[in-house]
This record gives C-alpha cells, sequence and structure tokens, in this order.
C-alpha cells in the first residue's frame, strides 16, 4: 500500500507539470498572437504614413518640375540662343560685347593679403579698363565711357573683433568707406590711378559677413542678391555678367534666396582653392569632410554658374559640360619691370662677360623660396632633394627661405638639427648654483618634443630663415625653387618667371601653365632636379621675350578671360540636348529649401555664419512668422502635414470604435 500510494503521488505530480505547461505555453501562444496583431497594425501605419509622406512629396515635386519647365523655356528663349552659325557666341557669354555690365563678387578684401583679396580686384580694375577701351573702340558716346561699368563686390566684417582679428590693430576701420579709401590708396599704389577714381573708375559695394576662425575663411551674411538689387538697379542685375570668385566658397552657408543664374545674365565660377585636398589631409576628419566637400562643392558650382573656369587641372570635376582649365590670373607690373631689366642687362653683357659669369656654383644666394612655412608646402620633399643632391654632389644647397607660418620652428629645427637651432646661452661658471639650476629649468621647459627624424641630424643645412617680405623686392637671386605640389596655381612661381628668373619645380598638373616658359626647369625624379640645379647654378636664364613677357601681364589674363567664358552655339546645343539644366534647377531648389533653417547650417559647422535666416529677418524687421520668403521647407510640411492627417485618423478611428 505503501508503495501504491509513492506512484500515485508521483503521477498527480507529472500530471499537475503537464498542466502547468499546456497552460504556459497557451498563455504564450496568445502572447506571440497578441505580439504579431500589434506589429501588423503598426507596419499597416506605418506603410500608410509612408503612402501619404510620398504622395505629398510627389506633389511638391511635380510643382517642382513645372517650375523646371518654366526656367528652361525662359532659359531657351534668352540665354543659349540655339539661331545661327555654330562657332558664333552666345551674345549672353560674350563679354567682348560693348556696354556690359560686370559683377566681380569675392570672399575677401584687403588688408587682407591674400589671394582671394589681391587677384579679384586686380581683375576687377583691369576689366574696368577693358570695358572702357571696348566702349571707346566701338564708338559709344562719352556718357557710356565714363560710366563705371564693373562692380567689385567685397565683405564688410560687421563685428570689431573680426576686423581685430584680420587686420590688425593698424588697420581698424570704422566704417566702410574708410576700408574702400584704404583699398583704392592701394590702387593708386599700383598706378592704376584711374580705376581708383570713385566717380568714373571702379565701383566698390560691400556685403555683411563674418569671419570664421576655425574655418580662417570670411562667409556672408543674409542675401548677398538682395543687397545687390538695393544698392543698384534690380533691372539692370538681368543683364549683367557676374564673375564669382569661389562660388563653391560664396555657397556653402548662403543664405536662402533666388538663385545667382536668377539674378544675372550669365555667371563665370572661377575656382581658386582645391578644399577637397586641405580637408583631406586632416588625419580623422578627412576621412568624411573630404569626400563631403567633394559633392557639396560640385552641386553648389553646378547650381549656381553657367561656366566654370579652373586655374589648373589638379581641380576636381565640378561639371563637366561647364568648366575649362585656364590661367586667368597676371602678375603685378613690379615683377615684370624686374624681368625686363634682367632683359637688358644681358642684353648688354658681351660673350666674353658672358662666358665668364658660367659655372659660377659656389656662389651663395642664388636660391631661394617664399611661401608660407608650412609642410603641407613641400618642405619635407625640399629636405628629401637636399639629400639627394648631398649624395651625388657631397653637399648642401644653399637656399634662403622667406616668409612665416605657425610651423617654422619645427621646420628651422628639420634644416639645422636641433643642436644647431638652440638659441640658449651657457650660464658663467661663477653663477649660482640655485641660478643655474633655473636656467637649466627654463630650457628644459623650452624644449619640444621633434616633429621629425631630421631634427636628429648633425650635419645641418645650409638654409637661411630670412622672415616674410614682399617677392619684388627680391631681385638679386637667380634661382627659385619650389616642390610643393598642393596649389592650384602657385602665384609665387609665375611671379619668379616674370622677373626673368630659373624656376624648378615638378612636373605636375598644378604647375603645367608654367612649363611653356623656357626658364621653367621641369623635373620627375630627383635625378633630373638635381640635373636642373646645376644647370641653373652654372647658366644664366633666357631673357624674356616681349611677347612671353606679355603671358605675365593682367591685360593677357584679362583676355584670357574674356575667351573662357565664351560659349559658341555648338557648346550650347550640346548641353540642351544633355538636359542638366533641370538637374541644375533642381539642386538650387532643394539647396534653397535646406537652408531655410539655420539648425542645419549649424551641424555642418557653419558657425557665425549659421543664424542667416535670423540675421535676414532681424534685418528687414520681419517676424519669423509672418515672413513669406522664409516659409517652412516644403519637405518639412509634407512630414508635418502627414503625421496632422495620420494623428486625425487615429483619433477618427478611437471614437468609432468607443461609440460602437
Amino acid at each position: 500500500p505503501r508503495r501504491r500510494k509513492k506512484n500515485r503521488f508521483i503521477l498527480f505530480r507529472i500530471f499537475r507539470r503537464k498542466k502547468r505547461h499546456a497552460s504556459a505555453r497557451h498563455k504564450g501562444k496568445k502572447k506571440n498572437q497578441a505580439a504579431a496583431a500589434f506589429t501588423l497594425k503598426m507596419n499597416e501605419k506605418l506603410e500608410e504614413a509612408r503612402r501619404t509622406f510620398l504622395d505629398r512629396m510627389a506633389a511638391v515635386s511635380f510643382s517642382l518640375i513645372n517650375q523646371e519647365r518654366d526656367a528652361m523655356v525662359v532659359n531657351n528663349d534668352t540665354f543659349f540662343q540655339l539661331d545661327g552659325d555654330d562657332e558664333d557666341i552666345t551674345p549672353q557669354s560674350d563679354l567682348s560685347l560693348p556696354n556690359r555690365s560686370i559683377f566681380v563678387v569675392t570672399t575677401a578684401a584687403l588688408p587682407w593679403r591674400t589671394g582671394t583679396a589681391v587677384n579679384p580686384l586686380l581683375r576687377a580694375a583691369y576689366l574696368s579698363r577693358k570695358m572702357k577701351e571696348i566702349n571707346n573702340n566701338n564708338q559709344t558716346n562719352a556718357t557710356t565711357s565714363e560710366q563705371q561699368m564693373v562692380t567689385l563686390v567685397i565683405p564688410w566684417l560687421e563685428l570689431e573683433e573680426d576686423r581685430l582679428e584680420l587686420y590688425g590693430n593698424n588697420h581698424n576701420f570704422t566704417t566702410s568707406q574708410e576700408q574702400e579709401d584704404y583699398i583704392r590708396d592701394w590702387l593708386r599704389g599700383a598706378n592704376m590711378n584711374e580705376e581708383a577714381d570713385p566717380v568714373n573708375g571702379l565701383r566698390i559695394l560691400f556685403y555683411p559677413a563674418r569671419y570664421h576662425s576655425g574655418l580662417k575663411s570670411i562667409f556672408a551674411m543674409g542675401d548677398i542678391c538682395a543687397t545687390l538689387r538695393n544698392q543698384t538697379e534690380g533691372s539692370l542685375l538681368s543683364d549683367a555678367v557676374c564673375v564669382l570668385e569661389e562660388p563653391e566658397h560664396l555657397n556653402w552657408y548662403r543664405c536662402p534666396g533666388e538663385g545667382w543664374t536668377k539674378v544675372f545674365g550669365f555667371v563665370v565660377g572661377i575656382v581658386h582653392t582645391n578644399y577637397v585636398e586641405y580637408a583631406s589631409s586632416q588625419f580623422i576628419h578627412g576621412l568624411w569632410t573630404g569626400p563631403a566637400i567633394q559633392v557639396m562643392s560640385s552641386a553648389m558650382i553646378r547650381a549656381y554658374c553657367h561656366k566654370v573656369i579652373k586655374l589648373s587641372g589638379v581641380l576636381q570635376t565640378y561639371a563637366p559640360e561647364k568648366e575649362c582649365c585656364e590661367n586667368v590670373h597676371g602678375v603685378r607690373q613690379d615683377f615684370i619691370q624686374e624681368g625686363r631689366r634682367r632683359a637688358l642687362e644681358a642684353a648688354s653683357l658681351s660673350g666674353t662677360n658672358l662666358a665668364s659669369r658660367e659655372l659660377s656654383e659656389e656662389v651663395e644666394g642664388q636660391v631661394y623660396f617664399i611661401g608660407k612655412i608650412l609642410w603641407a608646402k613641400g618642405f619635407e620633399l625640399m629636405l628629401q632633394l637636399q639629400e639627394f643632391y648631398h649624395e651625388c654632389t657631397g653637399k648642401y644647397f644653399a637656399i634662403d627661405v622667406y616668409g612665416g607660418g605657425p610651423e617654422e620652428g619645427e621646420i628651422k629645427r628639420a634644416f639645422h638639427g636641433r643642436r644647431n637651432s638652440w638659441n640658449g646661452e651657457e650660464s658663467d661658471s661663477d653663477s649660482d648654483s640655485e641660478d643655474t639650476f633655473r636656467d637649466n629649468l627654463k630650457k628644459l621647459k623650452s624644449i619640444e618634443v621633434p616633429k621629425s627624424l631630421y631634427e636628429w641630424r648633425r650635419k645641418p643645412i645650409p638654409a637661411n630663415f630670412c622672415g616674410p617680405v614682399d617677392h619684388s623686392l627680391l631681385g638679386k637671386y637667380k634661382t627659385f625653387v619650389n616642390p610643393s605640389t598642393s596649389e592650384v596655381l602657385c602665384t609665387t612661381t609665375f611671379e619668379a618667371l616674370a622677373m626673368g628668373k630659373f624656376v624648378i619645380i615638378p612636373v605636375h598638373e598644378s604647375n603645367k601653365f608654367f612649363l611653356q616658359f623656357p626658364n621653367c626647369l621641369g623635373y620627375r625624379n630627383k635625378w633630373e632636379f638635381a640635373a636642373n640645379l646645376r644647370w641653373a647654378l652654372t647658366h644664366e636664364p633666357e631673357p624674356l621675350t616681349p611677347e612671353l613677357a606679355k603671358e605675365f601681364t593682367w591685360e593677357a589674363a584679362t583676355d584670357r578671360l574674356i575667351g573662357s567664358s565664351a560659349i559658341t552655339r555648338r557648346e550650347a546645343k550640346e548641353r540642351y540636348n544633355l538636359g542638366k539644366t533641370k538637374l541644375d534647377e533642381r539642386i538650387a531648389y532643394f539647396h534653397r529649401e535646406l537652408g531655410k533653417h539655420d539648425a542645419l547650417r549649424r551641424v555642418l559647422g557653419g558657425g557665425p555664419a549659421s543664424n542667416q535666416v535670423r540675421y535676414e529677418l532681424e534685418r528687414q524687421g520681419l517676424d519669423q512668422d509672418n515672413s513669406e520668403k522664409f516659409a517652412m521647407s516644403s519637405f518639412v510640411k509634407a512630414i508635418k502635414s502627414t503625421f496632422i492627417s495620420n494623428n486625425h485618423h487615429s483619433q477618427a478611428a478611437s471614437l468609432s470604435g468607443g461609440s460602437a
């Protein structure tokens, strides 16, 4: 009986366990069914929301396409006129026509001595001279020839701290008129008195701007096109030509408004800087900023330019059907006069005197470099060339380095070695031990961590670092060495060639324009560099002929600009067949819509130039709710209306369920 009782107990426990498991399985099945039903319901709601959103976006796209078609019809009628000979230049792109009004817009201004401040200023001044010459040759009336046909549009830094940081205490302008007077005085110093005349010469207009210290750049605040409309007659802009210096830079953080191609009849973009190369050089950030800037720059240039001029082929491809490569820069007359002086000096020497001046390799002070003292400017390549030249000849070649930069100290140590770069003085033997200890402690604190292996060299390279100087004052040198390949078009190389000197540079896409001159000695490897340097040290440069000297002038650069900007009717037909105009319109539209929110600019690193919409509204005295120009983006409207409609549907469904 005891065994039977035990068996009954075991069977009872087994039965209870099976029953409990079956109940748990039943409950789990119910939970799974409920979860599946909930997931299905959520998927249906998400699908409904997605369809509603896509429908609304389709409506927005349909409206956008209609706008593009309207713009296409306008462009066909007024921009690319397809009738006529294929080799004829379209009137809109012909800058040599009389009475053309030209606006040159740039991202910097004097007294900031940067390329985007000096070159656009000289370009505008020589364009003004060229336009007057064209009007006079076409026998226009006197009043037309005296009009200001060219306008330079430059930034005005509204904040005093920006002006102090960029221009210094010596040029702390309180008004834009003071800065304009400074620029006109600079033009007079460059022997351009007629262009400096504020009445009949170059016209100068300002747009408000901020200085971004992190990016070392100036960005516009507000809509530049609206500013130009307020300061000029708006009807004149539709027939005018606009030259955008650095068009990608001008449009990255621009305030939403009408595009340049809508305001001006013809827009030419001149690309100065390889921003992709600068961004990619950053060790970590360059992994994503480089490709991002490449895509963004291509979109900005495609959307806002009819013609794109790249200073050299080292730049990326922006819009293949729009772009060309041409050097549209020139040099000042100071460099050309030095080249003429050298040519006259060479012509006055007899054959005997010229022979006696050869084989002067041992003479120092013949080779120099001028530019920013940064590793990115090719100083590591310079050190490698010095070592190879030492292996070939048993000695280093002497070089004088002019310029300054934040990396000057470590580059000096790389040339001289740490021992030879030590500027400390030995303490006297009679000094107290405490003073000696303090001096040694100061020396230890001043020692910097080596930045390169070149700093441990024992034998110094004979390199003199002479500080910044005006390049036109260095006429005593004969050979300019520049191994850098990071520039788009090196201005100092151009200036050295204009002065009639030997220039030793690598065979690179950025130096393609310079290789046509006889005094340019290009090299492909270290052997060729050593051979070119020895040739330059033992020979005299060829005197510049008048034809070659003309290539360096700003007059020739202006002619190259006019020729590069022209679009033939054949090219216009090819563009029309490609159908890229609609893509350009769409990019401009999306950029304008996305730019209606300052948060996106802040996320993309706009810094002080982020609050474009708020700045424009405050300047116009408008509230954000009452402004039609800065209405909410179409994307946000579509998303918002989608969720609103979904909420209405859900509320209606809940009410119907409750009533049931």
